[in-house]
């Protein structure tokens, strides 16, 4: 590194916090860190909801288990690697699938098979780590194995908390001016100048030397042009970290791309910048950088840096949904909609050992309201966050679905009150909530990212795609109605109940009609904003086919019933077979990555796919032929 240049960290020898092992955040601090807003992926959102998937990338969690079993939530975590990256280094914040990726490095894997590391514990490795990267990303994807495609995505991690741990890089930077001719000359205090004290004067300086260069002797030029060169080197440098979080909302009405400070630095030099550049901001960082964060002086500093870049914000009304997302995080409804589902099930199993309804059996029904409430409420909050319907991404759609499911089990119980509704409705609660679970995990990335261009139209996302989904959510039901009758007669559970099969069967019925229409409606309502986006009505598109598939099976089955073609046992069958088809046009056609509809595209999800409709099609023989040996006529008598 250059003597002109100095990256300077936090000091751990003075301070308040100089002999704590772990940095103790104020939740003032926290709060104000968490409510600044940032541009990400196309939208504004909170830097808590930045950190919060930051972590859940690395760590598989949106908190951080610490050695002696304290938790840290994600904000907490991101500021250690802002302000004490020393510290940040020694937490287990990446987790390993397998011990394999840690041999494959060159080190020693602790005990567990899955485990977490920390950045100190995989620096010896690292460098063997991306030249094992750059060959796997040289792989074509389909020849990956597990442990390439993990080493991959290691290496990525690795990468991005890189970039946290040296974000604020540009705000400890010191330029030495006594080694820089260019810096020697200027009429500033000090030798060792910041980046906003060298902006503020060295473009002047540059365009002084531009107009009088042509008066200048070659020895004369010679040291100018060395010093311009060694500062714009060490500039590149430490701007990358800088380009990470676009904090700083632009004063002109009419550009739509937040500013890094980067931008900041580069704006400087750029005679085509519009605008006032905002280099107070800057100021603000280096003063934060500057003091230990248990002073008064990094308070002041963080006050003012707070209200500067949200005054920004919000004179471009852009920040009034900030405080909101960060309440639905920290509250996390859907976390307890998914374990009062649990909750619910258990207790609804239970009043299974009541043969009669008693008082109890007939509340226990209410146990779905808090679940189902608790789910409402997360996805209006969505809804209200994004200012749009709740289906624009595949994780809405799972939300929406269970929650159209589960209702439609409460609405079922309060009408036919046999305890087959809420049963349903709550397992089906508490999976559906785990599959969303799994699935935020699985992807790491914010689940209300920007809308793609096709989806950006209000209108349509809240009659096409919610209808669809609606339908998706009662095909599903019904499948699981379906399982319910299937298995109940391949165990010879309520054998001598056909009123039991009867009413089943009639729910069935029910929800397959509720299906057909709301999927029908929908892919009527999908031709015609195809045709607006597409100039088509109809294209024989995956995602065409999957609704439309959905559509003819519940006619073919509805009319077959109703012709007598079948009765109690072909209707049961025939409704995990919708749900096969539902899951196929849902998950299925995203994974074949061909079609109009890219922005669904899901991938790495054959394998579980191809497991589901095995134990599908096992269970419909295993039910034939129980339904051959045992017919329901035979087992009522």
């Amino acid at each position: 590194m250059k003597t002109y240049f100095i990256v300077m960290l936090i000091s751990f020898a003075s301070g308040a916090w100089a002999d704590v092992d772990m940095p103790v955040w104020p939740p003032s601090i926290v709060d104000a860190f968490a409510t600044i807003p940032v541009q990400e992926s196309g939208r504004i959102k909170p830097l808590d909801s930045v950190a919060r998937f930051s972590l859940l990338r690395l760590n598989g969690k949106r908190t951080l288990t610490l050695e002696g079993g304290q938790s840290r939530s994600a904000m907490e975590w991101m500021l250690d690697c802002f302000f004490f990256p020393e510290y940040a280094n020694t937490c287990r914040c990446f987790t390993v699938e397998s011990h394999d990726a840690i041999i494959a490095l060159g080190l020693e894997p602790r005990g567990k098979k899955r485990d977490r590391y920390s950045y100190e514990e995989l620096q010896p490795g690292l460098d063997h780590l991306m030249d094992l990267a750059q060959q796997v990303s040289d792989t074509p994807a389909g020849d990956r194995s597990f442990l390439d495609t993990h080493l991959l995505s290691l290496a990525n991690n690795v990468l991005a908390y890189e970039s946290l741990v040296h974000y604020l890089d540009f705000a400890r930077a010191r330029f030495n001016r006594q080694d820089n001719p260019l810096l020697s000359g200027l009429d500033l205090p000090g030798d060792l100048l910041r980046l906003s004290e060298v902006l503020s004067v060295l473009p002047g300086r540059l365009t002084e030397l531009a107009a009088s260069s042509e008066s200048m002797s070659d020895g004369e030029k010679a040291p100018v042009a060395q010093g311009m060169r060694e500062i714009f080197s060490v500039l590149d440098e430490i701007l990358v970290s800088a380009r990470l979080f676009a904090m700083i909302a632009p004063e002109d009405s009419e550009s739509r791309e937040w500013l890094t400070p980067a931008d900041i630095v580069e704006g400087a030099f750029d005679s085509e910048f519009q605008g006032a550049l905002p280099v107070d901001i800057l100021r603000n960082f280096e003063e934060l950088a500057a003091h230990d964060p248990s002073t008064p002086e990094f308070t002041e500093n963080l006050s003012a840096l707070h209200a500067a870049l949200i005054n920004r914000a919000i004179a471009r009304n852009e920040y009034r949904h900030i405080p909101l997302e960060v309440h639905y995080y920290r509250f996390n409804y859907l976390f307890f909609a998914q374990w009062l589902f649990v909750l619910s099930f258990i207790m609804i199993a239970c009043s299974w050992l009541q043969k009669t309804p008693g008082r109890f059996t007939k509340w226990i029904n209410f146990s779905l309201l808090p679940p189902l409430l608790l789910l409402a409420v997360g996805i209006t909050l969505r809804c209200i966050i994004r200012e749009r319907p709740p289906v624009t991404t595949l994780y809405e759609t799972i939300l929406f679905s269970v929650f159209v499911a589960v209702l439609l089990g409460f609405i079922t119980e309060l009408i036919s009150k046999n305890r087959i509704g809420m049963s349903v409705a709550a397992l089906l609660g508490a999976l559906g909530m785990f599959l969303a679970w799994r699935y935020e995990a699985n992807e790491g990335t914010d689940t209300m990212p920007a809308v793609v261009a096709v989806l950006d139209t209000n209108f349509w996302l809240a009659t096409h795609v919610t209808t669809i989904v609606v339908g998706y959510g009662a095909g599903l039901f019904a499948s699981a109605l379906g399982h319910v009758y299937v298995v109940a007669r391949i165990t010879g559970m309520k054998r001598k109940s056909l009123e039991y099969f009867t009413d089943l069967s009639r729910i069935i019925y029910g929800v397959l009609a509720f299906c057909l229409v709301f999927t029908l409606i929908g892919t009527v309502l999908g031709g015609v904003w195809a045709a607006q986006s597409w100039g088509r009505f109809w294209g024989w598109d995956p995602k065409e086919n999957g609704a439309l598939m959905i559509v003819l099976w519940a006619l073919a089955v509805l009319h077959a019933r109703r012709g007598g073609y079948i009765r109690r046992d072909g209707l049961a069958l025939s409704a995990i077979v919708l749900g096969m088809i539902v899951v196929f046009a849902w998950w299925g056609v995203n994974a074949l990555g061909v079609g109009l509809h890219s922005y669904g595209f899901t991938s790495g999800i054959w394998q579980t796919l191809a497991v589901f409709w095995f134990t599908e099609i096992i269970l419909l023989a295993a039910g034939l032929a129980a339904f051959k040996i045992m017919p329901l006529a035979r087992v009522s008598t």
